[in-house]
């Protein structure tokens, strides 16, 4: 009997304990699964972006390598093809890499305005610090070909990127011989030249070649004695 009373104790026990904390482990093991569930359909969903981004940039350097950019039916595919994967996922850096190429495209086609569009969107959404300064050094040459000097040189005024030094050194110098400052124009090249890795001998040669040349500007400009 006592036995008996014993099991009907414990059985109003857990029915007192039900009726107080049933709800909350419903609650609690919803949760769980549903975050379980959620986190896996994100993961998917992400993979899927990344995928499809993947398969749009294919197209798009399969395009660039295939046609010339001076068409503007070829350009306007790659532009396209840019935005489709710039949509598809703005965060990977396949997204940053093909602004590149649609900046590219643009500025062989001579739309300086495209061009500069697809530079700043890199700027504005890579987090890449090497996609950035690719970017930022192609936009301060396209703001030099306009002409507009002061921009282009507060581009290539800061601290560069990683593994940059040289190529900052050498847009600089460029910007400032278009501009007329032969003299800041050779300082940078020179610059850039001492910054260059013993194993780019073909950068070596063609900063020497404009280091040679300034040089030679800059004499016959001199006034004879």
């Amino acid at each position: 009997m006592s036995d008996h009373l014993t099991e009907e104790e414990q059985l109003e026990n857990l029915k007192r304990l039900w009726k107080e904390y049933g709800s909350t482990v419903i609650v609690s093991v919803v949760v769980a699964t549903g975050g379980y569930f959620g986190w896996n359909f994100w993961q998917d969903q992400q993979q899927a972006k990344a995928e499809a981004a993947s398969d749009f940039y294919e197209q798009l350097v399969t395009t660039a390598g295939e046609g010339n950019a001076t068409d503007e039916a070829h350009r306007a595919t790659i532009s396209h093809l840019a935005e489709q994967v710039k949509d598809t996922d703005k965060d990977s850096a396949y997204a940053a890499q093909a602004a590149l190429y649609a900046a590219q495209a643009a500025v062989t086609g001579e739309d300086l305005e495209t061009a500069k569009g697809q530079l700043n969107w890199v700027l504005e959404n890579s987090d890449s610090p090497a996609l950035q300064e690719i970017a930022r050094l192609r936009l301060a040459r396209v703001l030099a070909s306009e002409g507009s000097y002061d921009d282009a040189l507060s581009l290539v005024a800061n601290q560069p990127a990683t593994g940059f030094a040289a190529e900052q050194a050498e847009v600089r110098g460029d910007i400032l011989r278009q501009n007329g400052d032969n003299a800041a124009a050779l300082t940078a090249y020179q610059s850039a030249i001492e910054k260059v890795g013993t194993e780019q001998q073909q950068r070596r040669v063609v900063l020497q070649m404009k280091i040679d040349n300034l040089k030679l500007a800059n004499s016959a400009e001199e006034p004879s004695a």
